[in-house]
């Protein structure tokens, strides 16, 4: 008969929570080493603000996770004090870090998951830079309203053209 100690079955239950989290659409890690407490709340509040879940993990419990999601290659970026964020949107957390960023040097967005890839940096940003699914409706919405203001402000024209 084994015997498990106490903190090997909560390490446990920690890993099957990262790894149901990575096998979520969209994942971002970001490295948060000089950041301020005020900073770290303030990205907090923004992650609670878009419905991201941010947490930090030890690293090693995230390449167990990892390694059972079967997301080859994340353990390269799982080194000095990272934040890890995650959401039901694919590009939402990489977004988030990256407009965060901006503003505040110190976080550095390392990498993510992407449609169940590992990207890198460059990647990563790349995907950050992609409109949201509102953006893309917006500007969908705008290039159909577009044709019709400016047939209201011809007719408009014509109209008081012919007042005259």
């Amino acid at each position: 008969m084994k015997l498990e100690r106490p903190a090997h079955s909560k390490k446990n239950e920690v890993v099957v929570e990262i790894t149901n989290k990575l096998k979520s659409n969209g994942v971002a890690i970001a490295e948060y080493k000089f950041l301020t407490v005020a900073q770290m709340t303030q990205l907090r509040r923004l992650c609670l603000e878009h419905n991201i879940d941010i947490k930090v993990y030890k690293d090693s419990l995230v390449r167990r996770a990892a390694k059972e999601a079967g997301l080859d290659g994340l353990e390269a970026f799982l080194t000095q004090q990272n934040v890890f964020l995650f959401s039901e949107d694919p590009i939402a957390p990489a977004k988030l870090v990256a407009n965060f960023a901006k503003t505040n040097e110190k976080l550095v967005l390392k990498a993510g998951v992407y449609e169940g890839a590992v990207m890198d940096t460059k990647a990563i940003n790349e995907v950050a830079s992609i409109p949201s699914k509102d953006e893309l409706y917006s500007m969908f919405a705008s290039s159909l309203i577009y044709p019709l203001r400016q047939f209201m402000l011809v007719t408009k024209e014509v109209a008081k053209l012919k007042s005259e």
